[in-house]
């Protein structure tokens, strides 16, 4: 038991230290608003996330929610790699699966390829330069 728990605290430690060592300090990083429209072969993307990478790794990454196909995120500014994970409401699913009269709660389907949200492979770009309110993306569901 005291060697796990040893373990779990080195382990979380070392993560930290890891996460923190190449971001640098938020307070000498001024980042810029940016919005814009998040769309799959022309159509709104309902629900996701959008998330911008540095592309060079110097600053950290941040990211906003997707509602309806519009975004907003607070992004330091740089070259990004831009990541998106769409999904689409498919119906109704019990909260907690085999238990009778769970709960019923939204049940989505991812909608955009894995490759638009994987930094080495997605093609979507953007460089920051300062607050952009059309920065827009469309992605396209045969992008593999």
């Amino acid at each position: 038991m005291y060697k796990a728990s040893v373990f779990v605290l080195v382990a979380l430690a070392a993560l930290t230290f890891t996460v923190s060592a190449g971001c640098g300090s938020r307070d000498t990083i001024k980042s810029v608003e940016v919005s814009g429209k998040v769309t799959i072969d022309g159509q709104p993307i309902e629900r996701g996330v959008i998330t911008f990478v540095a592309a060079n790794g110097d600053t950290p990454t941040a990211g906003g929610t997707i509602e309806n196909g519009q975004y907003k995120a607070t992004v330091p500014p740089g070259e990004k790699i831009v990541l998106v994970l769409g999904n689409k409401l498919v119906g109704k699913e019990p909260e907690y699966q085999g238990v009778p009269d769970s709960p019923m709660r939204d049940k989505y389907e991812r909608i955009t390829p894995e490759a638009y949200n994987v930094a080495h492979v997605s093609p979507l770009r953007a460089n920051v330069t300062g607050p952009q309110q059309d920065l827009n993306f469309d992605l396209s569901s045969s992008f593999k």
